[in-house]
């Protein structure tokens, strides 16, 4: 995977997405800026390495607008980011009926647990970042991240967070 944080302009990203195509990756993340939903769906239909976006988006509107311009082969939702687990619901449902791959961002410890509910066999970036807000850590078994079976999120706030 390829993750080019939306610095890439429209001229950019066609060549560097021809030279990454080579490497038969998994996606291409973000390679435009979020709101350029046209300049990702020229994207998709030029290339056959997948495009990924959607992280930085704050609403369910948002999403179906990404989706209408299919300006994308994974969708990138951010549950904190876009209002919660209802709003991610609706744009999971969204992506399912548009035929679409989800790889929700950040927040692995909430995330997980959406993922292991969508339909389709879903990424889930993983970050170290907030593990030190949780006593306990999410496991990882062959590539795949468990879902907890204690009960809620299966996590509770550490020690760290009561100071």
């Amino acid at each position: 995977m390829v993750d080019a944080n939306q610095q890439w302009d429209r001229p950019t990203a066609q060549p560097m997405c021809r030279i990454f195509e080579q490497f038969n990756l998994v996606q291409i993340e973000e390679p435009l800026d979020a709101y350029d939903h046209e300049g990702h769906a020229a994207l998709t239909l030029q290339f056959d390495t997948p495009i990924a976006t959607g992280e930085m988006l704050t609403s369910a509107a948002e999403h179906g607008d990404l989706i209408r311009h299919r300006a994308a082969d994974y969708l990138m939702p951010d549950a904190p980011r876009v209002g919660g687990i209802t709003p991610f619901l609706k744009i999971a449902a969204q992506a399912e009926n548009a035929g679409l791959m989800l790889a929700p961002h950040f927040a692995m410890e909430l995330h997980v647990h959406l993922a292991a509910a969508y339909a389709r066999e879903p990424w889930v970036e993983h970050f170290e970042w907030l593990e030190p807000l949780f006593a306990e850590r999410i496991e990882i078994a062959n590539g795949r991240m468990l879902v907890p079976t204690r009960p809620g999120l299966g996590l509770t706030l550490s020690e760290q967070t009561k100071a």
